[in-house]
């Protein structure tokens, strides 16, 4: 039975010695909502190509480890990020890593597909450098297990086994008492451990059955996240379809084009276990008819470039148990880099030198 103000005067106590630990947010807006921390479930749902993988990676991986790199020597948290890649070759995501560092560090455009040496482009000798000096970067991410990726589909079961196998590895489960309510707790070895758990994306989970429904799939694996977080303390990450209804005739019609909770693909489990729950939205993808405004007045049309891609995202916070929700945040978007910017919240606000600094890739770098 909990004593709730002993409880409470604990975790004040905690609080006031720097031990409630979290990452701060790169994207200033969006952290001012919420929080990268302990005992908390994220889903981040997108419908095909809006660059839901992309967001997540942004917020809970690359700006992470960035941080990391930064202030590993200074700071008491023990950090692990654990990342289920199924839906992309790894190999894709991290050159397209590389080449968003070399764009950061050095204002210099390598695109990812040169440096795969596709479509007929190949590096230059000073470009394969700077690349093969970046590539070093990852034996530092992955150093001590502080980055473990795996590729392909998993099944719940699997990736449970693994969790439950990692948090025996760090701490101690302790068992529940005979006769008592309380069920099992766990002590980590390390005080401040964050472990991060990305999971892209839950609807190509191995199935556990032949026969088995996908909703059910999902329904485990949620249950199994929930218990990571309840019991180890972790912090899961999923990733989720939204269903095409978002972008539907009708309510395209009714200019009811903002994801809802209801928009998840398969399953609301995730929904109603997470603490946080956010839809990245292609704003292109639900426009009207002959119409360059979004519903918050954002010119689209000087947010595309003369290749058609697309310099623009909204990100929008349905559910929070910690803070407001509602929350409309607009984003600028790289596509080739794969990052994402705050932008002004009104739309009145944008000049036409920031949409143009935004297209060249200057407002990432400012």
């Amino acid at each position: 039975m909990i004593n709730l103000k002993e409880n409470l005067k604990s975790e004040i106590a905690r609080g006031k010695e720097g031990k409630n630990i979290s990452i701060p947010i790169t994207l200033t807006k969006l952290g001012e909502y919420m929080e990268i921390g302990k005992n908390t479930m994220y889903t981040i749902g997108g419908i095909t190509g809006s660059g839901k993988s992309t967001i997540v990676q942004e917020i809970f991986l690359l700006s992470i480890m960035d941080w990391w790199m930064k202030n590993r020597d200074k700071t008491t948290i023990k950090l692990n990020v654990i990342y289920f890649g199924m839906e992309r070759k790894m190999f894709m995501y991290a050159a397209k890593w590389v080449s968003r560092a070399i764009f950061l560090d050095q204002g210099i455009n390598i695109p990812y597909m040169k440096i795969l040496h596709r479509r007929g482009k190949v590096l230059t000798q000073s470009e394969e450098e700077l690349v093969n000096h970046y590539l070093d970067i990852f034996d530092q991410w992955q150093k001590d297990d502080t980055l473990i990726v795996f590729e392909g589909t998993k099944n719940p079961t699997g990736i449970s086994i693994f969790l439950d196998n990692f948090a025996k590895k760090h701490g101690e489960v302790i068992p529940r008492k005979d006769g008592e309510l309380e069920s099992r707790s766990y002590k980590s070895h390390h005080e401040n451990h964050l472990c991060i758990i990305i999971t892209d994306h839950i609807g190509i989970l191995k199935k556990e059955k032949v026969d088995g429904r996908t909703k059910d799939n999902i329904d485990k694996f949620s249950s199994a996240m929930r218990d990571a977080r309840d019991l180890y303390g972790f912090s899961p990450v999923i990733v989720q379809q939204l269903n095409r209804s978002v972008s539907d005739v009708t309510r395209l019609k009714l200019n009811d084009t903002l994801p809802k909770l209801s928009d998840f693909a398969e399953t609301s489990s995730t929904s109603h276990d997470s603490d946080v729950v956010m839809a990245l939205l292609d704003p292109y993808s639900v426009l009207p008819e002959g119409s360059n405004i979004d519903v918050a007045g954002y010119n689209l049309h000087k947010l595309k470039d003369d290749r058609g891609a697309k310099f623009y995202r909204s990100l929008h916070i349905l559910k929070n148990s910690f803070d407001s929700n509602g929350i409309f945040l607009p984003l600028a978007f790289h596509p080739y880099f794969g990052m994402f910017k705050d932008m002004p919240k009104r739309s009145k606000d944008m000049t036409d030198a920031d949409y143009q600094a935004i297209i060249d890739g200057s407002w990432f770098l400012s």
